[in-house]
């Protein structure tokens, strides 16, 4: 009897295990790949998708002899995460600079997003192939190879444009068809991955997302969706700083542009005023020479304003000429004048 009762409840906790979720992930890949390690990588920081990361590696497996490797087991998260499947022939060292750096060039790999209950089947091969033979368990799984295919598509028509106005419609165009594509999946990291695409340092359509930026509230809405589906995880985190730091540069921009025009307009501001100080140095100059000068300097100073040369104010005033020069020397320092062109403006 507790024979048949030990039976009971180990049917009952292999039949638990059975209905618990389990992720498999599996494919077949060419020849030349045969008998070499394939890992698979969890993707926590989807600027670096492109970067295979040894602390990230949660399985790794040995292609068989007919090109089949496969990946399973349940301790994967419940909620989406992008993951990475790569392989490599360069070196079976997995801490070798070609892994780290990524510069194999006998290489394969593929992103995806998925949770611990997803299954999907997919070939290393090239993007024509892939969708004729992938099997997967929700359209999620498969929105990066679709969005990166729509690019590709979206960048071809670059090399057909004959002006710099018809590529910048282009690029405008592409930044929007990618983000308008990537919300019909209903799945904030399939539109966090398309931004990385287009809101890079290294995109050309980062000056259009900047643009887009300051004016469109997608990004808030998207940042919303992640604290709501995400909470609390790296890429939520990680999407509100980027959105911070990019808000900072475009206003750093707008500031430095004010900055510029105030610069020119301070500099305008003190040639005018250097002008008018200038002018008022002038005007102040005109004084009344009657005030300061002696009675007899006074009539020096008026016929010299006569133009008389210092003869004939000699003659005029029946003084010798020594002595009007003297005046003459007095109603300069005086006045705080250096010629007698100067005289005029004090009449």
């Amino acid at each position: 009897m507790s024979n048949k009762l030990l039976l009971f409840a180990f049917f009952i906790f292999y039949s638990f295990l059975s209905l618990q979720a389990q992720f498999k992930f599996s494919g077949e890949v060419s020849y030349e790949f045969i008998n070499a390690t394939v890992y698979l990588t969890e993707i926590d920081d989807y600027k670096k998708s492109e970067v295979f990361l040894t602390d990230n590696i949660l399985q790794a497996t040995t292609i068989d002899s007919i090109g089949h490797y496969s990946f399973t087991g349940n301790f994967l998260s419940n909620k989406n995460k992008f993951y990475k499947i790569y392989i490599d022939n360069c070196n079976e060292d997995i801490t070798d600079s070609n892994h780290l750096l990524n510069t194999c060039d006998d290489s394969n790999s593929i992103v995806f997003i998925a949770n611990n209950s997803d299954e999907i089947y997919f070939p290393l091969n090239s993007m024509e192939q892939m969708f004729c033979s992938i099997e997967f368990s929700r359209m999620q799984n498969i929105a990066i190879f679709k969005i990166d295919s729509l690019q590709e598509v979206l960048l071809s028509n670059i090399q057909y444009s004959k002006s710099k106005k018809q590529r910048s419609i282009i690029f405008n165009n592409y930044f929007k068809d990618l983000q308008e594509f990537s919300k019909t999946f209903n799945e904030p990291l399939v539109e966090l991955y398309t931004y990385q695409l287009y809101a890079n340092n290294e995109s050309f359509t980062r000056r259009f997302y900047l643009d887009d930026l300051k004016k469109s509230d997608y990004y808030t809405n998207l940042l919303q969706q992640l604290k709501t589906e995400y909470p609390s995880t790296a890429y939520t985190h990680q999407f509100e700083d980027d959105l911070r730091h990019d808000n900072f540069d475009s206003k750093s921009k707008l500031t430095k542009n004010t900055i510029f025009i105030l610069v020119i307009l301070l500099c305008a501001s003190l040639i005018i005023n250097f002008i008018l100080i200038k002018r008022k140095s002038k005007k102040s100059n005109t004084i009344d020479y009657k005030l300061i000068l002696s009675p007899q300097e006074q009539k020096v100073f008026e016929l010299m304003n006569s133009e008389l040369s210092n003869k004939q104010i000699a003659d005029k005033l029946f003084i010798s000429i020594s002595t009007v020069k003297t005046h003459i020397n007095n109603i300069y320092s005086k006045l705080s004048i250096s010629s007698r062109k100067e005289v005029s403006s004090f009449f």
